[in-house]
Formats: structure tokens, sequence, C-alpha cells
């Protein structure tokens, strides 16, 4: 059973600064949360550089590339995120891993999990090119492929999305207890140019809604 404590959330509107993209937000409006127990907002990164921020697991299950750490500046602001692109990777098959750190699920009764994605050079809606969002609750922090992972359902940008636009999903998590890691799984392919897409991720929050 969770532990419910007792204690004030604050309300606290994310800021443009916050939900700053790589050009500009698309057309869902920005959400007012609560302030996140869990944030990455991937404002540390080092532009162009393998993505290694701590607790966080970068994997390659088929070829060698890994998630970038990325950074775009507009208008003096700098905003950093995660990015994977199969292009030029020479694979005929990239499968990428981002894995969060160990969170838990037993401090907070309503915990939700909240996230940006963009895309960009998706030449086709395929599973071949494509990024998934799961979570385990037996991942041992080092064994990827050994670990369970389940879909969540997310706010995925397809082809006819505009490129670089952030689209933001929203998932219940107040179902699971425990330790969970949620995981980005990127596939693509560096050889066909058809499924050589990117895409990138930032603003990755968990907070408790009452």
């Amino acid at each position: 059973m969770k532990n419910i404590l007792i204690k004030p959330i604050f309300i606290l509107s994310l800021t443009a600064g916050l939900f700053t993209s790589c050009v500009k937000e698309d057309d869902y409006d920005i959400p007012t949360v609560r302030d996140p127990f869990f944030r990455e907002d991937f404002q540390t990164v080092t532009n162009n550089t393998n993505l290694d921020l701590a607790g966080w697991t970068n994997f390659a299950e088929a070829g060698t590339w890994l998630w970038r750490e990325k950074t775009f500046t507009s208008n003096g602001v700098t905003n950093g995120y995660a990015e994977f692109s199969a292009f030029g990777s020479g694979a005929a098959v990239n499968k990428v891993w981002l894995v969060s750190p160990a969170i838990s699920m037993d401090d907070y009764p309503n915990e939700k999990l909240t996230f940006k994605v963009a895309q960009h050079h998706l030449d086709v809606d395929s599973p071949n090119n494509s990024l998934q969002v799961l979570i385990s609750t037996d991942y041992d922090g080092t064994n990827v492929t050994a670990a369970t992972w389940t879909p969540l359902q997310a706010n995925i940008p397809v082809k006819s999305d505009p490129w670089y636009e952030f689209k933001i999903s929203t998932i219940d998590l107040s179902a699971y207890t425990g330790n969970v890691h949620i995981a980005f799984k990127f596939t693509g392919s560096g050889t066909d140019l058809t499924l050589d897409g990117a895409y990138q991720v930032d603003d990755f929050f968990i907070y408790n809604e009452n």
C-alpha cells in the first residue's frame, strides 16, 4: 500500500523557458503541473556528446551509436534535450535505449509522468523507425534486455507532424508501487534512408496530482 505523505503541494505554471523547444511549441496547450518530485530538463547537457547524465542508462541494443546530448540557442536562450538520429550511423538497425534512474512510486498517491517528444526527418510511420515509451518494475539498473518492459501510451510525433515541434504526453502512474524505470527506445536504420529519422526528448517530470 502506498504511504501518503501529507505535505503542501505548490502549484506552479511551467514557464516559457522551462518548455522552450529547439524551435517552437506545437499547438498543444502547455499544462500547469504540480512541483515535480523527479525532474530532468536536460539543461546540464553538453552539446553533441553521448548522453551520460547521472543515473540514466544509455544502451545500444543494436548498432553502436548512443543517445546524444543536444542544445539549441534561440534569442539568447539555450535549451538542452536528448536526441537520437540514425542518419549516418552505418548500422542496418539501430535499437537504442535511454532509461531513467529508479523512481519510487511509494511516496505519493497520484503520480503523473509528463515529457515532450519531437521528430525530424521521419519519412515513414513504421515500427522500423519509431520511438517507444516503456516502464519496468524489475530493471536491475544494468541488464536492459533482461527486464520486463511494458509499453506506455504516449503522444509520439508522426511523419505528418512538423519537424522539431514538441508534443506533450501526460501518463498516469498511480497504479504502480515500488521503484520504476521509464525507457525511451529508439528503432531506426543508418543504411536504409527511409528509416533514418530522429526523435528528441525533453522536460521529463514526475509529480503528484491531488
